[in-house]
Protein backbone atom coordinates (compact mmCIF):
# COMPACT_ATOMS: atom_id res chain seq x y z
CA UNK A 1 0.00 0.00 0.00
CA UNK A 2 1.35 3.36 -0.90
CA UNK A 3 0.21 6.92 -0.56
CA UNK A 4 2.58 8.48 -3.05
CA UNK A 5 1.10 9.51 -6.27
CA UNK A 6 2.33 8.05 -9.34
CA UNK A 7 3.95 11.46 -10.69
CA UNK A 8 5.81 11.77 -7.45
CA UNK A 9 7.09 7.99 -7.27
CA UNK A 10 8.30 8.54 -11.26
CA UNK A 11 10.32 11.84 -10.24
CA UNK A 12 11.77 10.04 -7.53
CA UNK A 13 12.65 7.18 -9.70
CA UNK A 14 14.28 9.34 -12.10
CA UNK A 15 16.13 11.20 -9.49
CA UNK A 16 17.79 7.74 -8.14
CA UNK A 17 18.08 6.46 -11.73
CA UNK A 18 20.38 9.44 -12.52
CA UNK A 19 22.39 8.70 -9.68
CA UNK A 20 25.57 7.02 -10.50
CA UNK A 21 25.90 3.15 -9.15
CA UNK A 22 28.14 4.00 -6.47
CA UNK A 23 25.41 6.64 -5.01
CA UNK A 24 23.08 4.90 -5.00
CA UNK A 25 24.78 1.52 -3.63
CA UNK A 26 26.02 4.54 -0.88
CA UNK A 27 22.15 4.68 -0.27
CA UNK A 28 21.30 1.55 0.29
CA UNK A 29 24.08 0.84 2.48
CA UNK A 30 22.91 3.85 4.55
CA UNK A 31 19.40 2.42 4.87
CA UNK A 32 20.42 -1.32 5.27
CA UNK A 33 22.95 0.22 8.67
CA UNK A 34 19.56 1.66 9.91
CA UNK A 35 17.48 -1.15 9.91
CA UNK A 36 20.32 -3.01 11.43
CA UNK A 37 20.54 -0.24 14.43
CA UNK A 38 17.18 0.28 14.67
CA UNK A 39 16.93 -3.80 15.18
CA UNK A 40 19.58 -4.18 17.62
CA UNK A 41 17.64 -1.26 19.63
CA UNK A 42 14.68 -3.24 19.67
CA UNK A 43 16.52 -6.53 20.57
CA UNK A 44 18.63 -4.82 23.34
CA UNK A 45 14.77 -3.28 24.42
CA UNK A 46 13.57 -6.81 24.54
CA UNK A 47 16.44 -8.36 26.05
CA UNK A 48 18.50 -5.76 28.16
CA UNK A 49 21.69 -3.85 27.41
CA UNK A 50 23.42 -6.49 28.85
CA UNK A 51 23.09 -9.03 25.98
CA UNK A 52 25.86 -11.29 25.07
CA UNK A 53 26.88 -10.57 21.21
CA UNK A 54 26.15 -14.18 20.48
CA UNK A 55 22.23 -14.10 21.18
CA UNK A 56 22.19 -10.39 19.93
CA UNK A 57 23.90 -11.78 16.49
CA UNK A 58 21.65 -15.08 17.01
CA UNK A 59 18.85 -12.77 17.33
CA UNK A 60 19.46 -10.68 14.33
CA UNK A 61 19.47 -14.14 12.43
CA UNK A 62 16.49 -15.14 13.33
CA UNK A 63 15.00 -11.39 12.77
CA UNK A 64 16.44 -11.30 9.14
CA UNK A 65 16.05 -15.11 8.39
CA UNK A 66 13.60 -16.81 10.38
CA UNK A 67 11.48 -17.69 7.72
CA UNK A 68 13.58 -19.13 6.00
CA UNK A 69 15.38 -21.36 8.57
CA UNK A 70 13.59 -23.59 10.55
CA UNK A 71 13.87 -24.44 14.40
CA UNK A 72 16.61 -27.23 14.28
CA UNK A 73 18.89 -24.94 11.81
CA UNK A 74 18.26 -21.78 14.02
CA UNK A 75 19.17 -23.64 17.43
CA UNK A 76 22.41 -24.84 15.83
CA UNK A 77 23.40 -21.32 14.94
CA UNK A 78 22.94 -20.28 18.96
CA UNK A 79 24.60 -22.93 19.69
CA UNK A 80 27.62 -22.21 17.33
CA UNK A 81 27.66 -18.52 18.16
CA UNK A 82 27.66 -19.38 22.19
CA UNK A 83 30.19 -21.68 21.47
CA UNK A 84 32.36 -19.54 19.47
CA UNK A 85 31.63 -16.70 22.23
CA UNK A 86 33.11 -18.79 24.74
CA UNK A 87 35.87 -20.42 23.38
CA UNK A 88 37.23 -18.37 20.82
CA UNK A 89 36.52 -14.92 22.44
CA UNK A 90 37.03 -15.49 25.67
CA UNK A 91 40.32 -17.29 25.02
CA UNK A 92 41.22 -13.93 23.09
CA UNK A 93 40.51 -12.11 25.51
CA UNK A 94 42.47 -14.00 27.91
CA UNK A 95 45.33 -14.14 25.73
CA UNK A 96 45.46 -10.10 25.94
CA UNK A 97 45.65 -9.36 29.52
Amino acid sequence: MTDTPDFIAQKQFEINRAKTVRERFEIFDGMMSFVRQMTIKRIKRRLGNDVSDAILKYELIKEYYGNELNETQLQEIRERLLKYETTVLRTTDTATE
